[in-house]
């Protein structure tokens, strides 16, 4: 059963996975979750006090958190939690005491990759951030004065380019791509952190990210020394003006590219390392 997988013992384990995950990480889920509120509650309360509680509550001029301001802050939230929840969530398996719990559950070590990639890459980003959506939606619709919510301004959360006549053009969709795009990145690079480190999981995963930047930034650094930069550009600029009709296409493409490449990667490592574990 080490590495079979089927169908009806995988639905149990993931729900049983689910349950487990639910009852450990929920005060953590939720509280980040409730950001929104939290912020909204911070901002107004220190508005009133530089006031002198002395300001209608409905007046306009009171301070509230502006639609920047909350992006802002769900940016940085969604990064924080992103880049924790996979240790917190599965960093035990590299215990000797619940790991080796982990090991002797009546699942295939298949079946219990697929249930932690599935909740670490879909599951819990979704419930997350449909939490906190909610979260910043009720506040903007409690407190008019807040403006729109994050959700009703998705839209327009993408990003595009000009150029030099003025045209634009996307150059990988709209906000969801990018957000997911993130997700799926930061949360492979963070668990595998969590599953080949046994302590400090989450400053070690970084410091190494740091190391890998170094070395790939040396790499190209000597790479770009060896070759004629002017004859490059060149190259790259005709090569543009050739797709210009089309380089929205080539940049999605080369895109998503990078991140099943980097996803897909990580993930046979994660799996390697879960296969072979050993306490």
């Amino acid at each position: 059963m080490n590495n079979t997988f089927n169908f009806k013992r995988f639905g149990k384990y993931l729900a049983y996975d689910l349950k487990s995950v639910w009852e450990e990480q929920r005060v953590f889920l939720l509280t980040y979750a409730l950001i929104p509120v939290i912020t909204y509650i911070v901002i107004v309360f220190f508005a009133l006090v530089g006031h002198g509680f002395s300001m209608d509550f409905s007046d306009y001029t009171l301070a509230r958190p502006s639609i920047a301001v909350r992006v802002s802050v769900f940016s940085l939230v969604s990064v924080i939690f992103l880049i924790f929840f996979p240790s917190r969530t599965y960093g035990f398996i590299t215990d000797k005491a619940k790991g080796s719990a982990w090991i002797q559950l009546p699942a295939s070590r298949l079946e219990k990759f697929s249930s932690m990639m599935l909740i670490c890459l879909v599951i819990i980003p979704v419930a997350f951030f449909c939490a906190y959506l909610i979260s910043d939606a009720l506040v903007c619709l409690v407190d008019k004065n807040c403006g729109s919510s994050i959700f009703s301004s998705w839209n327009s959360l993408d990003m595009t380019s000009y150029d030099e006549d003025g045209k634009s053009f996307k150059i990988a969709g709209k906000g969801i791509w990018f957000l997911a795009n993130g997700v799926l990145q930061i949360v492979s690079v963070f668990l595998l952190g969590a599953l080949i480190f046994k302590k400090n999981k989450v400053a070690k995963t970084i410091l190494t990210l740091f190391v890998i930047s170094l070395v790939l930034s040396a790499i190209i650094g000597l790479a770009v020394s060896t070759i004629d930069i002017e004859s490059f550009s060149d190259k790259i600029q005709a090569w543009a003006l050739n797709y210009a009709d089309n380089i929205d296409f080539w940049a999605n493409f080369w895109s998503n590219v990078e991140l099943a490449v980097i996803v897909v990667g990580l993930g046979i490592w994660s799996w390697f390392r879960v296969k072979n574990i050993q306490h």
